[in-house]
């Protein structure tokens, strides 16, 4: 048989850090990072080769999330060689570096699946299939933008109250021409499962609740600008609403971003960055900026030990082959 291939892209959590896994409101850009599925024959039984290893159905939770919610909705995968790679960016020194490769992956993979039983490519039911192995993989935490995004590439999202309701909210929504983007790893793993689970216990204390409200009106207007494609005004928008989220997360015990880093983002802005930060759930893994010009700032972090990675806006899901 040929080979049949689907990639997704990474993607760049920068507006709506921790509310959007509360429903609020997020922009996520997608990048050209990807992680690539290819079936590559039928064979004896099915095997799986990754960029981790090699796997057979039952060694691997992300591959495993997929095959159950497939098998379900469109049949049983059988005597199949697949492979899953990443593209190198995703994985730096053995460290993960944050652009959400766990859900290119599972989008890929469900989209290679789903088209290989059925022939067909339905992008709002490999997104709803891509959204059910997530959350039965990470056991109800998450938000699904980063599943959203490599689906459909820079989108505007809201969470889902259920995933079987299918009651997300997607809205895809480039970022304005004209501006680069570099992401900075730092070396550092965050841990993004502990940082959101301080984050939802104290989501509904009193004093707080103000604090995210607060949060949201921000973000709902630097997004509001994004979709005008006016990035100066979204701005001071997406500067009060992390200034805001940092309150709370000293209060959690996990900041956003230590002493330095805030250091580190000050003064790329100051090298021209129309804005820096740590992007995602934070934690110190990375910092991301987008300007207008950014050599100055790639080599000031270069020169301070950051890893500097390139990355451009794509678009969503393909068929490579």
């Amino acid at each position: 048989m040929k080979t049949l291939t689907f990639s997704s892209p990474g993607k760049i959590l920068w507006i709506g850090s921790y509310t959007v896994v509360f429903g609020g409101i997020s922009h996520s850009i997608a990048i050209d990072k990807r992680v690539r599925c290819s079936i590559l024959g039928e064979g004896n039984g099915v095997r799986f080769h990754t960029s981790y290893g090699d796997f057979l159905p039952g060694q691997n939770k992300l591959i495993d999330s997929v095959i159950s919610v497939i098998k379900e909705k469109v049949g049983d995968v059988k005597n199949l060689e697949i492979s899953l790679i990443n593209d190198t960016e995703f994985l730096i020194q053995g460290r993960k570096t944050g652009l959400g490769s766990s859900s290119a992956a599972t989008v890929s993979l469900t989209a290679c699946l789903y088209y290989y039983l059925t022939g067909r490519l339905d992008l709002n039911e490999i997104h709803y299939l891509s959204q059910k192995a997530n959350i039965f993989r990470q056991r109800g935490i998450g938000s699904g933008f980063d599943i959203a995004t490599a689906v459909y590439g820079s989108v505007v999202y809201r969470r889902f109250s259920d995933v079987e309701r299918k009651d997300w909210s997607v809205e895809v929504t480039p970022i304005p021409e004209g501006y680069e983007m570099i992401m900075g790893f730092t070396g550092r793993s965050a841990d993004t499962v502990n940082l959101v689970t301080e984050f939802t216990k104290i989501k509904e204390k009193p004093e707080f609740k103000e604090i995210f409200e607060m949060i949201e009106q921000e973000n709902e207007m630097a997004v509001k600008y994004i979709k005008r494609k006016d990035m100066i005004s979204a701005y001071p928008h997406i500067k009060l609403a992390r200034s805001y989220l940092e309150l709370v997360a000293k209060r959690t015990g996990f900041p956003l971003e230590s002493e330095n880093e805030k250091r580190i983002i000050k003064e790329s802005e100051k090298k021209g960055a129309l804005i820096a930060l740590s992007p995602g759930a934070g934690g110190g893994d990375s910092i991301f900026a987008v300007g207008e010009c950014l050599n100055e700032v790639s080599t000031f972090w270069e020169r301070i030990g950051i890893k500097v990675i390139k990355v451009k806006e794509d678009m969503g899901l393909k068929k490579d082959a």
